[in-house]
């Protein structure tokens, strides 16, 4: 069953930190960082399996790219802390979690799918070519 990113319009802006855009469903959290309202796309945030075994990709512009665990819920999925705290290496993202997103595209434009496809699926290259052994990688 398909759940189509929304857009979230009321998202808070703090003119010391850039532009951000945000993009949701039951299953993903899309969080854009934007260098001002029509500046560049400085990285984005990609969680995904919100409610059990949280994991967040994150690209940023000029540094490396990771995929990490959260530590916000407890074994039932039930959060237990306000701020997840994110650790480890996730390891590869999957390719299952990469084709969900391009059916839940909804209202995020395609330019910008592509772009998280491409970050993620250069991220599983050079993790792979380091045998799964990286924390992390540049992109």
């Amino acid at each position: 069953m398909s759940d189509p990113l929304v857009e979230n319009k009321n998202v808070r802006q703090r003119p010391d930190e850039g532009f951000r855009r945000w993009f949701l469903n039951d299953y993903f959290d899309l969080i854009l960082w934007y260098e001002s309202a029509r500046g560049e796309l400085t990285g984005f945030q990609l969680c995904y399996s919100r409610h059990h075994d949280e994991r967040a990709f994150t690209w940023q512009r000029n540094k490396r790219s990771s995929h990490f665990v959260s530590s916000g819920a407890d074994e039932r999925g039930m959060p237990w802390i306000a701020t997840a705290i994110l650790h480890g290496d996730a390891g590869p993202v999957p390719g299952e979690v990469l084709q969900r997103l391009q059916e839940e595209q909804g209202e995020l434009e395609t330019s910008l799918l592509r772009l998280v496809i491409d970050a993620a699926e250069d991220y599983n290259r050079r993790v792979t070519e380091n045998n799964g052994t990286a924390g992390s990688s540049d992109g």
